[in-house]
């Protein structure tokens, strides 16, 4: 899997089961990508997915909509929340992209 930041790919390692955003702040060059939105969701980061992983992803719920849209700017279809990207095997060879995120919360 890979994430697309400012025209640049990094590839990326993760285990199936952790998300998106899991594998991303482990990751030294993408760690301020995800910033940690809140204490209870942790680190963070809107993504967006190309159509033939979309559909392999379960529907978005209006909680994780809701989410979404506290954090993404520009919510798209293919917008998620790198922490609603829960990494299977139907999803190796993503290439997600990052979105433009709201600036982090400080309260």
């Amino acid at each position: 899997m890979s994430v697309m930041r400012d025209g640049v790919r990094y590839s990326l390692r993760g285990k199936v089961g952790d998300t998106l955003a899991v594998a991303m702040a482990k990751d030294d060059a993408l760690v301020s990508a995800v910033p940690v939105m809140s204490i209870d969701r942790g680190h963070d980061a809107h993504v967006v997915i190309p159509d033939e992983f979309l559909a392999k992803m379960p529907e978005m719920g209006p909680l994780d909509v809701d989410k979404l849209e506290d954090v993404a700017v520009e919510v798209g279809p293919n917008s998620r929340l790198a922490s609603q990207v829960t990494l299977t095997q139907e999803l190796d060879g993503l290439v997600a992209a990052l979105g433009e995120s709201w600036p982090e919360n400080t309260m």
